[in-house]
């Protein structure tokens, strides 16, 4: 037999046995249950939302003054350097 074939004889058979709120239901619990083990084994408690969100802000925080600080030092990194070109010329030039 087919993907297609086993697929539809699947279709037929949950239709005749169940009705479309069943389906409905069994469905939404089915990925209730899945996404809280899956947010379980990330360690997120799904039963405090607040706290994640808290959690989540914090991160987004702690990643935006990460890259201002490598961006100032950068910057900081480049005009030592164009300090010193330039005083390495002045030098030259005077002296």
């Amino acid at each position: 037999m087919e993907d297609i074939d086993i697929r539809e004889i699947v279709k037929v058979t949950v239709r005749q046995t169940l009705n479309d709120n069943e389906i409905r239901e069994i469905v939404k619990v089915t990925v209730k249950e899945t996404l809280n083990e899956l947010f379980m084994g990330l360690g997120v408690d799904v039963k405090n939302p607040t706290e994640v969100q808290q959690d989540f802000a914090f991160i987004r925080t702690w990643r935006e003054s990460s890259e201002s600080v490598k961006r100032q030092g950068l910057f900081a990194a480049v005009g030592v350097l164009v300090l010193g070109i330039m005083g390495l010329i002045w030098s030259k030039v005077v002296g």
